[in-house]
């Protein structure tokens, strides 16, 4: 996906580049910025801008995110005998964006409301054993078995893959449309000014996904490759501590389910190229 957004970026940049050149006479698309900025949508972001009239600016730009793992024990059961393994979660959210600031009063004042899109991997957070294979598993039934978590009534089965590890992530959209505040210009008046932007991307309602490993072996001895995710929701787990990990899992996929949009804070500093 990153490959993807730089190759997007560049084909933007490349058509925003001619527009510049074939408008200049027209008083329009004359003038380019870059910008870098932190915030919650890069650490670092980086971005081209221009002024396309005195009330629209549009900036292109990449945020890059670091991959932020953190552990956590993870509770589950295997033919009716109890485990506990860490889990790594990571944290993939660098992010694509196009955005048109558009500025209301634009001779009195920086002040825009804006709106584009951010793109990026729809794989937000990934889960993978640290301990590789997971304990507790039998060899022999890497591929087949695997292991349940919470009330084993429900039947909430995540199948481990041929080496005995088992897979899971939580995905959202990776096309976000943003809605948002904020003060500064797209390309400065002067050499360089900062910006402030707050706002929403809206992502959808996130999803916890597992990793089910399956086959088909065919006649010729070739195997045919049948996996799928699977998705789990609070209403496959007990809200209650009447076993154990349930309610882990239910609180988490509670609080999944309220988080919709992703807030966006940046401070930008912009500099005018011409």
């Amino acid at each position: 996906m990153k490959r993807f957004s730089f190759i997007l970026l560049g084909t933007a940049l490349l058509f925003s580049t001619t527009m510049l050149a074939q408008e200049t006479d027209k008083n329009i698309f004359n003038h380019l910025g870059v910008g870098l900025s932190v915030g919650t949508d890069g650490l670092p972001g980086i971005d081209l801008s221009t002024k396309v009239t005195d009330y629209v600016g549009v900036r292109l730009g990449y945020g890059f995110m670091p991959k932020f793992k953190f552990k956590q024990d993870v509770d589950y059961t295997y033919h009716g005998s109890d485990y506990t393994t860490e889990g790594e979660f990571k944290l993939n959210n660098g992010t694509f964006k196009m955005l048109f600031d558009i500025y209301p009063a634009p001779k009195s004042t920086s002040f825009h409301v804006t709106a584009g899109f951010y793109a990026g991997s729809s794989e937000l957070i990934t889960l993978k054993n640290t301990e590789s294979p997971i304990p507790g598993i039998d060899p022999v039934d890497y591929g087949s078995g695997g292991i349940t978590l919470g009330n084993p009534e429900h039947n909430k089965f995540i199948g481990t893959d041929l080496d005995g590890n088992v897979k899971g992530r939580v995905k959202v959209n990776g096309f976000r449309p943003y809605l948002g505040i904020g003060f500064g210009r797209s390309v400065p008046n002067t050499l360089c000014s900062v910006n402030f932007d707050l706002g929403v991307q809206f992502w959808g309602k996130p999803k916890m996904q597992v990793y089910k490993f399956d086959y088909i072996e065919n006649l010729d001895g070739t195997i045919t490759d049948k996996s799928t995710w699977i998705e789990f929701t609070k209403k496959d787990f007990e809200e209650t501590d009447t076993y154990e990990g349930d309610k882990d899992v239910y609180d988490i996929l509670n609080i999944a389910n309220k988080i919709s949009v992703y807030p966006v804070i940046s401070l930008r500093v912009g500099f005018r190229c011409f």
